[in-house]
């Protein structure tokens, strides 16, 4: 069983709870990307489950969506169970229609349903279910809620091809059903799936099917062709397309009411959003968060505390006392309390300057990601990223940058 989603849908909440404590985290081979996998008991059957990396679609824009991708395909999955957020559902569906068009047994795990009613949006998730032909369970995962239900579901489940199918304009339809019919490789994808990524010219499968397809030069001539009739980029018409069926299927299951305005975090999280008020949270932001509680209340004043009143006055002279009295060597007191020995400016330096900078730093930082406010600087900072071809996402390793330019280098070359 594989957890497929987006960032920050509840999928590590769900996967906690179905594994328990018995979680083995480990990375992709080749990469550096985690993956998280345990094992669960249902009704005395055994099932192996992986919490998969976030992402948005099947077309891989990350390292993370990369191998997300690469999990599902080379696992092939008993079940997968693919985690959304109410509240957006919208822009989660179209992995759920990928999903679809590639025959996985799909569960439908629509999350954070509480916000969703707080934010006026109310599903009907029987009629969803109708349409897509999948099994669909509502959870509150953060609360326990549902998830009992996904036991009971996985318990029960066996696989029927779903009903649902999504048609694109018949020029595309034709182009699809042309490249499927000359896939010979198994990819693990349905040769539909396939076809539909060549078309949107997906790195990975192109190169694979360059290499092992025979009839490789008409698929791309097809491609070509196809490529040849739209001004835009055939990712951006097929996900125009999708969006359409999306929004159709949304007009028969979801109802929008205005309840409120949205409270106070709403206004906030509008307020970091938007260039007038943004910039000028986001300089609070640094100043208060990074060079006043970092810099100064870190690097400066608990530095000099730790210094003066702990290794000063006690740490030093304790194990000065025991290594002048018990070590007969003046080579190895020098290595261990010389001017630049293993405790005096090894274990004191690291101590007294790395723990108190790295353990603020990381609070902070801890604060600003569960706050959602990483997510709104990037959307705030993508309009000025692009002009220098980046997305808003590289707002992390332009602020690790500051600090250290290896790793943004390192975070930048996975993105």
């Amino acid at each position: 069983m594989v957890l497929v989603g987006s960032p920050n849908v509840g999928k590590s909440v769900i996967f906690n709870y179905l594994t328990g404590q018995y979680v083995a985290v480990s990375n992709y081979p080749g990469t550096t990307v985690d993956i998280s996998r345990g094992y669960s008991k249902i009704n005395g059957k055994s099932y192996e489950i992986i919490d998969t990396p976030g992402m948005y679609s099947l077309i891989p824009l990350t390292e993370e969506e990369r191998v997300s991708r690469m999990l599902l395909c080379q696992e092939q999955p008993d079940i997968v169970l693919n985690v959304i957020d109410a509240k957006n559902i919208r822009r989660m569906l179209h992995l759920t229609l990928q999903l679809i068009d590639m025959n996985f047994p799909v569960v439908l795990v629509v999350n954070l349903i509480d916000e969703a009613k707080k934010n006026g949006i109310f599903l009907r998730l029987e009629c969803l279910s109708d349409i897509l032909g999948i099994p669909v369970i509502a959870t509150i995962a953060t609360k326990g809620l549902g998830l009992e239900k996904i036991k009971e579901e996985v318990q029960e489940y066996s696989f029927i091809k779903p009903r649902f199918s999504l048609l694109y304009s018949p020029d595309i339809e034709q182009a699809i059903h042309f490249i499927s019919e000359k896939i010979n490789e198994d990819y693990g994808l349905s040769p539909r799936m396939a076809a539909f990524l060549l078309i949107q010219g997906d790195k990975r499968l192109c190169a694979l099917a360059s290499r092992k397809e025979h009839a490789f030069s008409k698929i791309l001539a097809k491609v070509n062709e196809l490529k040849s009739s739209y001004q835009n980029d055939m990712e951006y018409i097929m996900a125009v397309e999708r969006q359409r069926a999306i929004d159709h299927i949304c007009d028969s299951v979801l109802e929008e009411r205005n309840l409120h305005s949205g409270g106070m975090g709403e206004t906030l999280s509008r307020l970091t959003r938007e260039p007038i008020t943004g910039i000028p949270i986001l300089c609070l932001v640094i100043f208060f968060g990074i060079y006043q509680f970092v810099g100064k209340f870190g690097a400066g004043f608990l530095v000099e505390y730790l210094d003066i009143n702990f290794f000063l006055p006690y740490a030093n002279p304790l194990i000065g006392y025991y290594v002048y009295q018990h070590i007969p060597w003046d080579w190895l007191q020098s290595l261990i309390m010389g001017k630049y020995g293993v405790f005096t400016l090894g274990f004191r330096y690291a101590f007294i300057i790395i723990l108190p900078i790295v353990s603020t730093f990381f609070f902070m930082f801890a604060i600003l990601e569960d706050s959602g406010y990483l997510p709104r600087l990037a959307m705030l900072m993508d309009c000025i990223f692009k002009r220098i071809g980046l997305n808003g996402r590289a707002v992390i390793p332009f602020a690790l940058g500051l600090g250290c330019g290896t790793m943004a280098v390192m975070v930048r070359s996975k993105r």
